[in-house]
């Protein structure tokens, strides 16, 4: 028996409310997940027990959070951290990545120097770079499976 009638009404203000919303159900799950990847990131991310740089143990981890966006396809969620080095460098970057070895060099007519220790290195010293630690991929992989 073939249908006898019926008709269908697009709701624009619907659709967009339940797609496109921070409020609605997508955006409340991209919320959740993005908060999922937040604390997932911030287990995993490392941290220097006296700190580094002049700063205090658990700024890069204090940094990380997550927030929706939104673009030409629709809503997302960003986790990210935006604890930087002094030279600017997005700090995760250096730790999800590791560094390979490199040359530090003074940015003054003075000695480079560890002031924790007392230890003095001369105005240049070849650092030997630092393993990847992961910690935003992994958060990544959470929130898909959550």
């Amino acid at each position: 028996m073939a249908p006898t009638g019926g008709r269908l009404q697009w709701n624009e203000r619907e659709y967009d409310r339940l797609f496109n919303s921070e409020d609605g159900p997508v955006g409340r799950d991209l919320n959740r997940r993005g908060e999922i990847g937040t604390q997932t990131a911030k287990r995993l991310c490392p941290t220097s027990p006296r700190g580094s740089d002049g700063r205090g143990s658990g700024y890069t981890r204090s940094n990380i959070g997550h927030a929706l966006g939104r673009d030409e396809r629709g809503l997302y969620v960003d986790v990210k951290s935006t604890a930087r080095t002094r030279d600017g460098i997005p700090i995760s970057l250096l730790l999800e990545f590791g560094t390979r070895a490199h040359i530090i060099t003074s940015h003054g007519d003075y000695p480079l120097r560890n002031r924790q220790t007392g230890q003095v290195f001369g105005r240049s010293v070849r650092h030997p770079g630092t393993e990847a630690q992961p910690h935003l991929r992994p958060a990544l992989v959470e929130m898909v499976r959550s």
